[in-house]
């Protein structure tokens, strides 16, 4: 989905989501629910997020350009797991590499534009010098493709010209007990995951 975060753009990065929530006017006098449709958003991402642990930490820092799209993760499986985004046309090298604890959400951020395929691991006990579960690890390649856009339009107003910036913000849903998310996947072996072939 494409979301407008008009205005509000910068204040994400430099002032933080608390911040930015208790700051976010409610209306604004050419585009009425803007503000508030964000405000709600982003009020979700922060109450659902799980705390502690690992929960949300780069395992690697990000590679390749920059972007404004992001990546909403819900991981409903009570294992931990670990999630890599490639580009399709390269998929031997992790754009973005985050770990997710069980029964929390992260959320991926700084995403260019361009369509992305996603790999997780999952189990317990992570070594963080091998970046690897120990015990009962499973390696999964999700089949869609994320797509993620990013773009600037102009519109006028009776202050003069406005520019507005327009990004995705997709989500992730892994389901356990069977019940599916909102992507089916394939399983792969370690040294496909760990970008060895």
């Amino acid at each position: 989905m494409i979301i407008d975060i008009t205005y509000v753009n910068s204040s994400i990065q430099e002032q933080g989501f608390t911040m930015l929530r208790s700051r976010l006017p409610s209306t604004t006098p050419d585009r009425p629910h803007s503000f508030t449709f964000t405000g709600i958003l982003i009020a979700i991402v922060i109450v659902s997020t799980g705390c502690g642990g690992m929960n949300g930490t780069y395992i690697e820092p990000s590679k390749g350009p920059r972007g404004l799209c992001s990546l909403i993760v819900d991981n409903n499986f009570s294992s931990d797991i670990v999630i890599k985004l490639y580009e399709v046309r390269d998929p031997t090298q992790a754009l973005h590499y985050m770990y997710v604890s069980g029964k929390s959400t992260a959320v991926v951020e700084g995403i260019a534009p361009g369509n992305l395929m996603m790999r997780y691991s999952m189990g317990r006990e992570w070594d963080k010098t091998k970046k690897m579960f120990l015990h009962d690890r499973a390696n999964f390649e999700t089949d869609q493709v994320f797509k993620f856009e990013q773009s600037e339009t102009e519109v006028s107003t009776s202050d003069g010209i406005r520019k507005e910036k327009h990004w995705s913000v997709q989500q992730l849903k892994l389901n356990a007990n069977g019940v599916e998310g909102n992507v089916t996947t394939s399983q792969i072996d370690d040294d496909e995951f760990q970008d060895r072939k």
